[in-house]
């Protein structure tokens, strides 16, 4: 039954890949002229590394971890225990999106 599963979305994703080659050659891309003869003044900056987000705040986060150890935790657990739910379309789909990204 995977099997079938397997073939039937190989099959209609290489459909999609070859309409979507059709699709991207027929398409026409506007490039325009970037001006890079403006300087920046590196008086002028405030601190901040962007609008949003000060070098102070930053630097907080980066003394903890950037991952939630309580969902990692569960998630191992839920594997560990072999009740961690696999959708087989959706690990078929990531994989032929990265497949499509390293053409």
């Amino acid at each position: 039954m995977i099997d079938q599963i397997k073939n039937k979305t190989l099959n209609s994703s290489v459909e999609n890949l070859k309409k979507e080659t059709q699709n991207t050659s027929k398409a026409k891309t506007i490039v325009k002229k970037v001006d890079n003869t403006t300087k920046t003044d590196p008086s002028n900056y405030d601190g901040k590394v962007s609008q949003f987000i000060t070098k102070e705040k930053i630097k907080s986060m980066s003394k903890e971890p950037p991952i939630d150890k309580a969902s990692t935790t569960r998630i191992k657990e839920a594997i560990k225990n072999g009740n961690y739910p696999v959708d087989l379309a959706k690990v078929a789909d990531a994989l032929f999106d990265a497949y499509k990204e390293m053409k």
